[in-house]
């Protein structure tokens, strides 16, 4: 063979074996901004590593936005600096414009646990443009959270929903629209700035949950917080991987992954973020912040303001020329009421009201959540074949 040929040759070996999957039995690695010590963390991905571990697959969680921030998720994840990260879809709406639907429509809800339900049906069961956004990113969307009961949380004294007017809130998404209702100044910035921003005064507020004065280390910027509980951000995107990194994985591990993410789900939502909002209580009361929970003219504010948001959401998707936007949020709307039912029918609200900030007290609820996801949606779908 002459040199030429030779060097052709291994050229093209080399060609192909840059283009094969990794083994599928290397670490691969988890990565994204929030603290280490974030719930998310604590309870949603550290288990879940230590789980897929001792099955055999070997992950590695890598936090605080050492490979990358918020908005850098879906290039670090599509072209595996990671394998798997969490994807903010209001961060990236031109990519994801149809599953950016759902996280628009985060004012119609109030509650976290029916919300992720409703966003989980209709995302990986009815919305197949959803899914098709990430795989056009090369990923593909395993499973998803949803943050709610939001209130403002605020470095000066706010007891009542007039004294936001003319406030810089840290929003995102729908929530900008939400602080232009009630008269304050919407600021666009990710949660990896906020806690700065919010003590050297950048911003007055932030537009988020109770359980965030334990999540971020804003606490000694907070001086009160006025509590309403309405809307959730669904649609998160906890597990995004790398498509490559999924193909490379044998039925066998695919079937591993896919069984470990309603359980991850769920001690994300409620041993996560109801367990921080429960424990953050104490926080605040040891602080000295003030917590003032809201009258009736809060929610008279709500249900108005939530009677736009779906034509809203519609528009917003038609401009970024989705498909099918009103079928979408039409669909999402049907499962928010469906798992209204479901999430009454199965007691959970009682069992999480009755809950202490002993993260034991949420077990239960914690188990019945885990089941609701697998019968709903996890055992409906075959992994091998996505």
């Amino acid at each position: 063979m002459s040199l030429r040929k030779l060097g052709v040759a291994i050229a093209g070996a080399a060609f192909i074996l840059a283009a094969m999957p990794a083994k599928a039995d290397k670490a691969y690695v988890y990565g994204q901004w929030l603290p280490p010590k974030h719930n998310v963390n604590l309870w949603g991905l550290k288990p879940l590593v230590k789980e897929l571990g001792d099955k055999g697959i070997k992950w590695k969680l890598v936090t605080g936005g050492q490979l990358f921030k918020a908005k850098g998720t879906l290039k670090g994840v599509g072209n595996r600096t990671a394998e798997a990260g969490l994807v903010v879809p209001s961060y990236h709406r031109t990519q994801l414009k149809h599953a950016f639907i759902i996280s628009d429509l985060l004012m119609i809800g109030r509650n976290e646990l029916i919300m992720n339900g409703a966003a989980h049906e209709t995302m990986m069961l009815e919305c197949p443009e959803c899914m098709n956004d990430y795989k056009r990113q090369g990923l593909i969307y395993l499973a998803g959270y949803g943050v709610g009961g939001y209130s403002m949380l605020c470095r000066t004294m706010v007891t009542k929903y007039t004294d936001i007017k003319g406030l810089k809130i840290r929003t995102t998404g729908a929530l900008g629209r939400w602080a232009k209702r009630l008269q304050g100044i919407p600021v666009s910035m990710s949660m990896s700035d906020t806690p700065e921003a919010i003590k050297r005064g950048n911003i007055d507020c932030i537009a988020g949950p109770v359980a965030w004065l334990k999540s971020y280390p804003i606490v000694d910027s907070i001086k009160s917080v006025l509590n309403y509980g309405l809307g959730s951000y669904s649609g998160l995107g906890l597990f995004v991987m790398n498509r490559k990194a999924w193909d490379a994985y044998s039925d066998k591990q695919k079937r591993t992954m896919w069984d470990a993410m309603p359980g991850t789900i769920a001690r994300t939502v409620i041993d996560g973020y109801v367990g921080d909002d429960l424990i953050s209580r104490q926080m605040a009361k040891k602080q000295g912040i003030k917590i003032t929970k809201t009258g009736s003219k809060m929610l008279d504010i709500w249900n108005e303001h939530k009677k736009g948001e779906v034509a809203l959401a519609v528009k917003n998707a038609s401009k970024m020329k989705a498909k099918n936007p009103q079928s979408i949020a039409d669909k999402f709307v049907a499962n928010v009421k469906k798992w209204e039912k479901i999430i009454a029918d199965a007691g959970l609200e009682n069992a999480i009201a009755n809950a202490t900030p002993e993260r034991s007290s949420l077990a239960k609820a914690s188990a019945i959540y885990k089941g609701l996801m697998i019968k709903h949606i996890y055992s409906k779908i075959d992994p091998t074949k996505l």
